[in-house]
């Protein structure tokens, strides 16, 4: 991903006073410029929301489910069988 920036890229808000005074005391906290602390904090705030979206999630359901399949596993069906010897047989022809 490019951090290459243009004046094309720029992005104009508006902003509340309250909001302007926290921005202001938390960069001067860390030393960072206005510009900067703005960059940094969107790209936190975007990636902690991306992250949040794209795992997972697994109900009480799902997990006594998979633990239930992991204590006893059902017996293998023919096509997995055949799987795990055609898998057998790649790796033997590797070696």
């Amino acid at each position: 991903m490019s951090t290459n920036t243009n004046k094309q890229d720029a992005l104009k808000i508006r902003i509340d006073p309250v909001t302007l005074q926290l921005l202001e005391q938390a960069r001067r906290y860390i030393d960072l410029d206005k510009s900067k602390f703005i960059r940094q904090s969107i790209r936190e705030k975007a990636e902690s929301v991306i992250a949040a979206h794209e795992k997972t999630q697994f109900s009480t359901e799902d997990w006594e489910r998979f633990f239930e399949m992991v204590d006893n596993p059902p017996e293998p069906t023919e096509h997995m069988k055949k799987a795990a010897m055609t898998y057998k047989r790649i790796i033997a022809d590797e070696s």
